[in-house]
């Protein structure tokens, strides 16, 4: 399978998100599975990083056309995708690419693939973190659902192995 992580870029997270992401990387990788991000720094190469600790592979949709155009570019990517889209363009092969998306911590690029997993029906496990938009979001879902649709629930887990167990539970 393909599954991605989304959440936070930023280099200045806390120990713990950086720690979720890294463990939620290797539990992907160890399921023999293939790891998707936004191939930027923060949570995504932490992810990345783990599921290389564990043997795995990642892949990592860059929205400039070069690496050099990149500021943000993660390390740990195994296979670059330049997609030349821009920040909001990466996301549409990205969602449409993976199973189901693990989402810890983030901003408004992360609302929005969350928004476009569910709308796509593919299973969201968000692991909130305060202050970040997964947070925002377990305290608006309506009975699990993003909105009045009821498309996909979105489940909310305490750590990477909920997460993870849940996700695979949802693939099933």
């Amino acid at each position: 399978m393909q599954i991605g992580v989304v959440g936070s870029w930023e280099d200045e997270l806390a120990p713990e998100i950086y720690q979720t992401a890294e463990v939620a990387g290797k539990l992907i990788a160890g399921r023999g599975d293939v790891l998707f991000t936004g191939g930027s720094t923060g949570v995504m190469a932490a992810a990345m990083k783990g599921a290389r600790q564990a043997g795995g592979l990642t892949v990592g949709l860059i929205p400039a056309e070069s690496k050099a155009a990149y500021a943000h570019l993660g390390r740990y990517i195994d296979i670059h995708i330049m997609t030349g889209l821009g920040e909001l363009g990466k996301m549409a092969p990205l969602i449409h690419s993976v199973d189901g998306i693990i989402a810890i911590a983030g901003g408004a690029g992360t609302l929005v693939e969350i928004a476009m997993a569910y709308i796509s029906k593919k299973p969201v496990i968000m692991v909130p973190a305060a202050g970040h938009t997964t947070a925002s979001i377990s305290h608006m879902l309506a009975d699990g659902y993003l909105d009045y649709r009821r498309i996909q629930p979105i489940h909310i887990a305490a750590d990477a192995d909920a997460a993870v167990q849940m996700l695979y539970s949802q693939l099933k």
